[in-house]
């Protein structure tokens, strides 16, 4: 593992690290191994429907009209549209953002509600994951008319808004983390329209581009057009629920992998075979093994930078020259910007760690 002085060495710095990871529920197949039961698909179409709040007597016909009304009818969902009454067009993405990032999140979540964050019924009373935040985010973007693509990162789901014909945005609102970059630097990017295996590249901030947030950033993922990204997005987590992934062991739904097959079938069914997205999940995990690595290995840095500099004006001082290395590759947004966008970053490293800090104490106390 790498230290400071690692770190401050472009030359030295471990290349394989990224950041705090937020789990997308697995559904590694796209494809259907073969021809359900008539019984396995009408037990896949009546849990699809029980997780959208619809009666198992309705048919799963017209899917993505479904998702949209059942995603309308979330109380997260109406209490943002609320929120952004009157905003105008070109500020409507970041305050989406504010509005939905994890940290904008209230306490008060029913404890015994379900906690997969991704299935409607769930996400009525329980806590919210990446899956599904894209999917409300993505559901207010189209009813807004504003461009943007889903994202299939590895094990992870966020959103690129295209902000200006010059201008893309970063919405990881699970990993509160939103910035701005230009269009050529989003290399593969082929549309709103098209599905595409994309890397967001080195590049240079210019004055209008801004960031809110300290995670790291995906720089390798595949963006989809919108409807068919957050509905195989969906379908995909039934699936894992069906096939009785952990992440789903409070979810209420029985195992059942022939099932879970079924869905995948309807998936097909209504999306068709996505070439790229296969591609990619084939070679997920390698992708995802990395994303962690450079987590722990961004993380350990601030974290022995933060014992050797305990106070403030040391500790930005010190991060800010650790940003000239390697250690920025994940935060494309500070790479190469200004000194003082750096030091405005390390402070902002800084107050996060103190939260931390006094989270873990109050943690503690409370165990005593």
């Amino acid at each position: 593992m790498m230290g400071i002085e690692d770190a401050k060495n472009p030359e030295i710095i471990d290349q394989s690290i990224e950041h705090p990871v937020a789990d997308i529920p697995k559904s590694e197949k796209q494809t259907a191994q073969k021809e359900a039961s008539p019984e396995k698909r009408m037990q896949a179409e009546k849990t699809v429907l029980d997780t959208l709040g619809i009666g198992s007597d309705e048919k799963l016909d017209d899917f993505d009209k479904k998702l949209n009304e059942a995603t309308k009818s979330l109380p997260r969902y109406q209490q943002i549209e609320k929120k952004l009454e009157g905003i105008e067009r070109q500020n409507l993405p970041y305050e989406l953002f504010k509005a939905l990032k994890r940290d904008s999140d209230e306490e008060q979540i029913d404890q015994n509600a379900p906690k997969d964050g991704v299935l409607i019924q769930s996400m009525k009373q329980g806590p919210l994951a990446c899956a599904g935040r894209t999917l409300i985010a993505s559901s207010l973007l189209q009813e807004h008319g504003i461009g943007h693509v889903p994202v299939s990162a590895p094990k992870h789901a966020l959103i690129i808004i295209e902000q200006s014909p010059d201008t893309m945005a970063y919405f990881d609102a699970n990993n509160n983390l939103f910035f701005t970059f230009p269009k050529s630097a989003l290399d593969g990017y082929e549309g709103l329209e098209t599905s595409a295996e994309c890397r967001l590249k080195e590049y240079t901030p210019r004055e209008t581009d801004f960031n809110d947030g300290i995670t790291t950033a995906y720089s390798h993922f595949v963006a989809m057009p919108a409807k068919e990204a957050i509905g195989r997005q969906y379908l995909g987590n039934v699936a894992a629920a069906l096939n009785g992934n952990e992440e789903f062991e409070s979810s209420g739904i029985t195992k059942d992998e022939e099932a879970s097959e079924a869905t995948h079938q309807i998936e097909t069914e209504v999306y068709g075979v996505n070439p790229v997205l296969v591609s990619f999940h084939s070679r997920v995990e390698t992708l995802y093994k990395k994303e962690k690595a450079r987590t722990a290995s961004y993380r350990k840095v601030a974290s022995e930078v933060l014992q050797t500099h305990p106070t403030h004006d040391d500790f930005v001082s010190f991060f800010t020259k650790v940003l000239d290395g390697n250690i920025s590759d994940g935060i494309p947004f500070i790479k190469n910007a200004s000194p003082e966008r750096k030091r405005v970053y390390a402070d902002n490293v800084w107050d996060f760690l103190q939260k931390e800090i006094k989270t873990k104490a109050k943690e503690e106390d409370k165990n005593i």
